[in-house]
């Protein structure tokens, strides 16, 4: 009987019940877990994975690409490829060579330039890659067909930077990427150096923009392949002046010294240096290192009149002249000659330009239809590149000499007690 009992004791009703319920609390913990797992399990469907990867050593990386127009209308792409196996580093398992040289340029033409790209694709190991790119050049006689075609072109290439810069070749543009300049590695690089320190600077985004907004013409730096001095075995790249624009064609170049006047209308000023003469065969040069141009349209009866003030700092680099710098009326004489020399190369560079070529690079139309947008829509708009030659400018400019560089004098020459 004891034992009977003590075993009714051990297995009751109530602890059956207890385990049984417990069990299914347990089931029910589990319940949130296998949801999560089933929805990442089902999520990792749509994931694309690495199926269509490309290994860095299977592209040729582009820095730089020229478009040229030939005879028969077709075109001409041309690039430039850097070789790795040149770049330094241990040999042998980097990729093709080229003589001395660290880069790889061909071209192809075709009827389109996606037909250039796949010829040019179609003779070589290594695919493609353009995104990281950092100059497109322009030939001559492609600039001259028109740039609305060529952007378009550019816009559509997918693996096309907005943030490259664009220059106009003088002549083929192929000849830039074939030169070798011998301070940098590619020509690609050597361009784009350039740019930034003796030209003005523009970025595809930059020419789009000035094509599809009334008021303003677009330009470009032109460069050029020459020979160095004394003449070496390779050209080097030269920044030869700007090209204007009428529309999206070509009306006329200007040199690189003119060109500077174009600096101070960018929205970004880009420093330049200038030689003034103060006598006969006495000059200093100067550099502007900050600038600034306000432009204000004044309507006239018959003409647009424009009144730009240009504020302006520079800095004496080298004295030829022999005059005493840090006598403060030394330094307001040449203040006032800087500035005259100055507004005289500004107007100078308008009336060629504006006047003569019927070109508004500097965007007289845009601050007109800023400032008196309802004169700008019912009279000039439409047919502002005739209006043009009959603008007239006003030009003032305030410049400070905040520093004559290291001295004051001449060093040889023996201080005045």
């Amino acid at each position: 009987m004891s034992r009977g009992w003590t075993r009714s004791r051990l297995i009751s009703p109530k602890r059956n019940t207890d385990f049984t319920g417990g069990g299914a609390a347990v089931r029910k913990g589990y319940r949130p877990i296998i949801s999560v797992v089933v929805l990442v399990m089902l999520s990792s469907l749509l994931l694309a994975g690495c199926w269509d990867r490309v290994e860095v050593n299977d592209r040729a990386l582009v820095l730089a690409f020229a478009i040229d127009k030939e005879e028969d209308d077709r075109y001409r792409m041309t690039i430039q490829v850097p070789l790795v196996s040149s770049l330094g580093g241990p040999s042998g398992g980097g990729g093709g060579t080229s003589g001395d040289k660290s880069y790889y340029v061909d071209s192809a033409t075709g009827r389109t330039l996606r037909e250039a790209s796949s010829v040019l694709q179609a003779r070589m190991s290594r695919q493609l890659f353009f995104a990281h790119h950092r100059v497109i050049v322009i030939g001559e006689e492609t600039a001259r067909s028109g740039l609305r075609t060529i952007l378009d072109i550019i816009a559509r290439f997918p693996e096309n930077r907005l943030t490259a810069y664009i220059v106009m070749a003088q002549g083929k543009g192929a000849e830039l990427l074939e030169a070798q300049p011998q301070l940098e590695r590619f020509s690609a690089e050597a361009m784009r150096e350039l740019i930034n320190m003796h030209g003005v600077a523009i970025k595809v985004k930059d020419l789009a923009q000035m094509l599809n907004t009334p008021g303003i013409d677009a330009h470009l730096p032109v460069m050029a392949a020459v020979e160095s001095h004394p003449k070496g075995k390779t050209k080097e790249i030269q920044v030869v002046g700007s090209a204007v624009f009428v529309n999206d064609r070509p009306v006329h170049r200007i040199k690189r010294e003119q060109a500077n006047s174009l600096r101070w209308f960018q929205p970004a000023f880009q420093p330049f240096s200038i030689t003034l003469p103060i006598e006969k065969n006495k000059n200093v040069s100067l550099d502007i290192h900050h600038g600034s141009a306000d432009i204000k349209p004044i309507p006239k009866k018959d003409r647009m009149h424009y009144r730009i003030n240009l504020q302006a700092k520079g800095t004496i680099i080298e004295d030829h002249s022999g005059i005493d710098w840090g006598d403060p009326g030394n330094i307001r004489m040449l203040e006032t000659m800087l500035g005259r020399k100055l507004s005289k190369d500004i107007r100078e560079m308008l009336s060629e330009v504006v006047n003569r070529q019927g070109s508004d690079p500097v965007g007289l139309g845009l601050a007109l239809a800023r400032k008196r947008p309802n004169l700008w829509k019912e009279k000039y708009r439409d047919r502002w590149s005739e209006h043009l030659k009959d603008v007239t400018f006003e030009i003032n400019a305030r410049v400070l000499i905040p520093s004559n560089g290291q001295t004051t004098e001449n060093l040889t020459e023996e201080e005045k007690r």
